[in-house]
């Protein structure tokens, strides 16, 4: 009698034990680290939780949330200007987190405006941008002659004057086509703080992550396919170049670096190894997923 009363309350003993056991699996959150850095565009946070799901929020922002795979669960924080505080939440179980601050590359209306002029530039015929480079070159020399055939010959320097409003005119007519061209191919002149794809084309996707109307980040994203085609490999290039120049970094320079980066995309590498590449302030780290090849802009 006296050992099936024992045998019972073990029993319930045991049950009792589980279940505070389950539940304090079930009140536990942890992550990998305590500080993260940036690298690209994001912080990566990973950890575990006893929770189905986990809940985050950034700076007391709106609450986000992601379900957990095997107890393990990740999120993404986009790199800010400032030191981020991440309070994450898995059922009664709380931890902070901490994301520090990098570098912007400036102004994004600014720097997507000087981008976009220049991506116009390369839909204008080769006979019209040499016109037009030219015209720039000798803006200020053109002016002073202008000025000074006006006092001694104002006929003359009225009918000159005539000459260059009509080529104007003649140039807004061949911008106004170029810029319908390019038009897949231009970035937002504004856009909502966040990551996202800014420019989507089968040969190019250009991803960004602006902050308060900053530039945090650029990410460029080939398919390694179109690196085996000619029209994708100067695609390729001409966007390298130009996303290059808008930074102020020397494309020549970082070009000539990534030949072996555009060698390993035609053999269709599956190399996951990033290398950077640094020039006047810019980083560019790459990387290789099995059918994309991927460059991370940053400062």
């Amino acid at each position: 009698m006296v050992s099936k009363i024992m045998k019972k309350f073990l029993l319930g003993a045991l049950g009792l034990l589980a279940l505070t056991l389950a539940g304090c699996s079930n009140n536990k959150v942890t992550t990998k680290k305590n500080t993260y850095r940036p690298t690209a565009l994001t912080a990566v946070v990973k950890g575990t939780a006893g929770a189905k799901q986990v809940n985050y929020q950034i700076d007391n922002g709106k609450k986000q949330t992601v379900k957990t795979s095997g107890s393990a669960y990740f999120f993404q924080v986009p790199a800010a200007t400032k030191d981020q505080t991440v309070k994450i939440t898995a059922g009664s179980a709380q931890k902070t987190i901490t994301v520090k601050k990098v570098k912007d590359l400036g102004n994004y209306k600014k720097l997507a405006a000087k981008y976009n002029q220049m991506v116009i530039g390369t839909y204008l015929p080769t006979k019209v941008q040499k016109q037009l480079q030219s015209a720039q070159k000798n803006q200020a020399a053109t002016k002073k002659k202008m000025i000074a055939l006006a006092k001694t010959d104002p006929m003359a320097a009225a009918a000159a004057a005539q000459k260059q409003q009509a080529a104007a005119k003649q140039l807004q007519a061949e911008m106004a086509t170029a810029k319908k061209k390019a038009k897949d191919s231009l970035l937002p002149t504004t856009t909502k703080d966040g990551v996202k794809n800014l420019v989507n084309t089968k040969y190019t996707t250009v991803r960004a992550n602006v902050q308060d109307g900053k530039l945090m980040g650029l990410a460029m994203i080939t398919p390694t396919e179109q690196m085996k085609t000619k029209t994708g490999q100067k695609k390729f290039g001409t966007t390298f170049a130009l996303l290059g120049s808008t930074l102020n970094a020397k494309p020549k320079y970082v070009i000539n670096k990534f030949e072996k980066v555009l060698k390993d995309a035609k053999k269709n590498s599956s190399s996951t190894t990033t290398k950077t590449i640094k020039s006047n302030g810019i980083r560019f780290n790459t990387g290789f997923s099995t059918d994309h090849l991927y460059i991370y802009m940053t400062k």
